[in-house]
């Protein structure tokens, strides 16, 4: 549990480790300016009279432990950083107009340190950051005002302001305009990470559709987006259909075009063709990417179950599957309301041993093949044929009650027999059982295998039903 406590807690921390960094980097900033503020100060005249230099060290000394603890309390309580971050810019604030007030007042060249503070938030932080910091700044810079000359604003400490205010728009602008960029970067990331892990998990090819289809929408607000597979060209298009432009992007399955992504979107009126980013290109791109590598997998997944269930020489079910699927069948007739049956076919070929002897293991193997092949073509479509063991073949019947699967396992048994096999002719023994219910899976391979026996017993190459045991 406290590992687990752990884990949660770093995950509540995840949101907030790109404004961490920002803030630690902005700390280091802060402690090397007031570093240099300090020793500009000391330096610096004020009026007529030096600037009292322990004052103003203690000021940044002051200024720069309080950053030090509004640093290390988020790092804390990760969920205070965003109050850290305010009362960071109150800090700023206070410090600086203490250095200006130490200096000589509004009219001192350190109160430049209110833009600095103020352009260090805008893009150290963000745009909206920078207008609070600016907004601080401002406050404090006509306090000054008003204590020196007895008045909020004068003409020159209003063109201080203008100037203040006009940089520090730019800055602001640049800051905004990175931050939408990023944000937009990142709400694409965001949903083709989603939608690669919603790939990974989906179940069938119909929902990794429907989840390529709802990014490519995300990804192309405002545009009509489908996913189509099929024959597609190789390529991306940029195409006008008629009042529609269309961006058509392939999608590469085992490294051929095997579907794609369509995004259609009326033309403005006037326009004669659309605007379309690289950057939006580029995320249909990936996402087709990753639907493709997801339809690759979900291939070979597939053809790995099949071979898993499959006999590698006969073609037909194995015995694994002919379990599952015996197991399948005999519950839903179990189920059923009504009359319902299933029937079991055992096939075991005539002297096949003698058969090996004689001709060899190859010619045996050619011999099971054939004879597979010609039960496969004499079942019905809702037939499951499958290699038992050896030798032995079955065949289960859904549907079928003991007198009409004996009658299709003679036809069968007569296929088998017609079967052209060049070393000599092959027949097959068969004993057929059926349940209507209440019969497990053991009960009725044991009913079809005494049948079988009897009619090995009765001379081969015959059918002969036998009754599940009570």
């Amino acid at each position: 549990m406290a590992g687990r406590r752990a884990y949660d807690g770093e995950l509540d921390r995840r949101p907030w480790y790109q404004l961490e960094d920002r803030h630690g980097g902005i700390l280091a900033a802060r402690l090397a300016g007031g570093a240099a503020a300090a020793a500009g100060v000391a330096l610096l005249p004020s009026g007529h009279a030096p600037a009292p230099a322990l004052t103003a060290t203690l000021a940044c000394a002051l200024a720069a432990a309080l950053h030090v603890l509004l640093w290390a309390v988020p790092a804390r309580w990760p969920r205070r950083l965003r109050l850290a971050v305010d009362l960071s810019l109150v800090v700023d604030a206070a410090w600086v107009g203490a250095l200006t007030a130490l200096a000589g007042g509004s009219r001192a060249a350190v109160a430049g340190l209110f833009l600095v503070t103020a352009m260090w938030a805008a893009l150290g932080y963000s745009a909206r950051t920078g207008l609070k910091a600016a907004a601080l700044a401002s406050l404090v810079f006509l306090t000054l005002v008003w204590h020196d000359d007895g008045r909020l604003w004068s003409a020159a400490s209003l063109s201080r302001l203008a100037f203040f205010w006009i940089v520090l728009a730019a800055a602001i602008t640049g800051a905004a305009a990175g931050e939408r960029e990023l944000r937009v970067r990142a709400e694409r990331l965001a949903v083709l990470h989603a939608s690669a892990r919603g790939l990974l998990a989906a179940p069938g090819r119909d929902a990794m559709l429907t989840i390529a289809r709802d990014a490519a929408a995300s990804l192309m607000p405002a545009w009509r987006a489908a996913v189509r597979l099929g024959p597609a060209r190789d390529g991306i298009r940029l195409a006008r259909a008629g009042d529609d432009g269309v961006v058509v992007v392939p999608v590469h399955v085992d490294g051929r075009p095997a579907g794609a992504i369509e995004c259609r979107r009326p033309l403005l009126a006037g326009r004669v063709h659309h605007r379309i980013r690289l950057r939006e290109v580029s995320a249909l791109e990936t996402l087709a990417a990753n639907l493709g590598n997801a339809l690759w997998r979900a291939e070979l997944t597939a053809a790995a179950e099949r071979q898993s269930l499959t006999d590698g020489l006969t073609g037909l079910a194995n015995r694994r599957a002919f379990d599952a699927e015996l197991a399948r069948r005999l519950a839903e007739v179990g189920r059923a309301e009504g009359a319902s049956s299933v029937a079991l076919c055992l096939f075991d070929i005539d002297h096949f041993k003698s058969f090996n002897d004689t001709f060899g293991h190859r010619a045996g193997d050619g011999a099971l093949s054939a004879v597979a092949g010609a039960i496969a073509g004499a079942c019905r479509a809702t037939d499951i044929p499958a290699r038992y063991g050896g030798e032995e073949m079955a065949v289960i019947m859904p549907g079928l009650g003991l007198a009409d699967a004996e009658r299709a396992a003679e036809r069968i048994r007569a296929a088998v027999e017609a079967t052209d096999v060049p070393e000599r002719l092959v027949t097959v023994s068969v004993g057929v059982a059926a349940t209507s219910g209440g019969c497990s899976a053991e009960l009725l391979i044991e009913a079809a295998d005494r049948a079988l026996y009897e009619a090995k017993r009765g001379g081969r190459n015959q059918v002969v039903a036998g009754a599940v045991a009570a």
